[in-house]
């Protein structure tokens, strides 16, 4: 029974659903290849991409905007708070929709023959797949832990406590 209590639920339910995400590509790949192809098509993911992106990095911006990290960050000395919001949600945004794009091409490439990547070897092709994969991922997580930081946000702040304070 403790074996069960020390179940972490959060990362079985990840595999879990990874497995069955395998499984069910396997099983309907062929079904599964012109939905995909006709939302990479559309555009409308490079929207949501930037709508969600952006509107997280500023709210985000906007709720925690006296925290000591962001005064340390060059822009922000230099430029300032609406210079710093702006950068680094156009930083997020573009790197999150450039990987999109990438992988777009590299998946019709893949499955559809069609032409994106001229004179790439096989090599190239599986760099920039993980490379792009890679930056997707973690623009996506640092922007679900905004996202995170912003629905469960309180009007309190953190205390630290820096010295000591010691009766004699």
């Amino acid at each position: 029974m403790s074996k069960l209590k020390s179940l972490n639920v959060r990362t079985t339910g990840a595999v879990v659903f990874l497995i069955a995400l395998i499984v069910g590509v396997q099983i309907f790949g062929d079904e599964i290849k012109e939905p995909l192809k006709a939302i990479l098509e559309s555009g409308w993911l490079s929207i949501a991409a930037w709508g969600y992106i952006s509107g997280t990095f500023i709210i985000h911006q906007y709720l925690y905007s006296s925290s000591e990290l962001k005064r340390d960050s060059f822009i922000y000395k230099h430029f300032g708070v609406y210079a710093d919001t702006l950068f680094g949600a156009a930083t997020y945004g573009f790197a999150g929709t450039t990987s999109l794009a990438l992988l777009k091409g590299l998946y019709l490439q893949t499955f559809y023959q069609q032409s994106y990547f001229i004179g790439f070897a096989t090599f190239d092709l599986v760099s920039m797949f993980l490379l792009t994969s890679f930056l997707l991922v973690y623009c996506l997580f640092n922007i679900s832990v905004m996202f995170k930081d912003i629905v469960f946000h309180s009007g309190t702040s953190e205390v630290t406590v820096k010295g000591n304070l010691i009766r004699r």
